[in-house]
């Protein structure tokens, strides 16, 4: 059985990409607000706030950096949710944006492959906002901190893919909310905040199995350039997650449109 992904014709994906921030770049100034005031208000908020309730270091480097590294990955993952969910809906059912695309010689794979790399470029965009933020605090302190975007961007695939999986499924945009609290909800067991030590054992279990986890793990192993051997497995293990999500949002996008 050949694969969807083999199928992606990505000349005609990358055209549905650039078409993508033609669009972003008419309303890019209003884009920039939320990037930009969400993680210095949390910065501020968890990182001193919170932070200074704190006593000693946490898994070994301050506060700053813990959280910090956590408010990055779930930006940059919300990110890549809310881009193939509510943005790709609307593209899909109200502005029947995705009829227009498969009317023309692209196929219902590489529509989906576009999707993916405009919520991955879109998340790369916050990324490099959040990055200076975080470097002006203090919470980026190792020179690894630069390749930081790179489990960022295997977890922003994994979410991208899983969520336009959902998008092709969802008759009711409604239907949403549960998704979006499944995700909220698995957010504060991901590490984001506290580490995963503290948990009860029978939560740390699921909780490291969830991609996001493993995400905002090795990027805060970039950021502050303390790297450990299960960083490995983790890498190996958000990439085969990234390859399956993105492989079922591909097929489940064919079924949509075309099927």
């Amino acid at each position: 059985m050949n694969l969807a992904a083999t199928h992606v014709n990505f000349r005609d994906g990358l055209a549905v990409w650039r078409r993508n921030i033609v669009v972003h770049l008419r309303v890019w100034k209003l884009n920039l607000v939320a990037p930009i005031i969400e993680p210095v208000i949390s910065v501020l908020g968890f990182g001193w706030g919170i932070g200074a309730l704190v006593i000693g270091r946490v898994a070994g480097i301050s506060y700053l950096s813990f959280v910090g590294a956590g408010l990055l990955g779930i930006t940059v993952l919300m990110r890549a949710m809310f881009e193939t969910t509510y943005a790709s809906y609307f593209r899909m059912v109200y502005q029947s944006t995705y009829d227009a695309i498969l009317a023309t010689p692209v196929d219902a794979e590489s529509l989906a492959f576009a999707e993916i790399l405009w919520a991955i470029t879109h998340g790369l965009f916050d990324t490099a906002i959040i990055m200076v933020v975080l470097t002006v605090f203090g919470a980026a302190t190792s020179p690894w901190a630069v390749l930081a975007p790179l489990p960022l961007l295997m977890g922003a695939s994994f979410m991208a893919g899983l969520s336009l999986g959902i998008t092709a499924h969802v008759h009711d945009i409604d239907a949403f909310n549960v998704y979006m609290a499944l995700f909220f909800s698995t957010m504060y067991v991901s590490g984001a905040f506290f580490p995963l030590d503290v948990l009860p054992v029978w939560l740390q279990i699921p909780a490291r199995l969830l991609p996001m986890t493993e995400s905002i793990d090795l990027t805060r192993a970039f950021l502050t350039g303390r790297f450990l051997a299960r960083h490995a497995y983790e890498a190996a293990y958000l990439i085969i997650s990234a390859v399956v999500a993105c492989e079922w949002a591909m097929r489940s996008l064919r079924r949509r449109m075309v099927a």
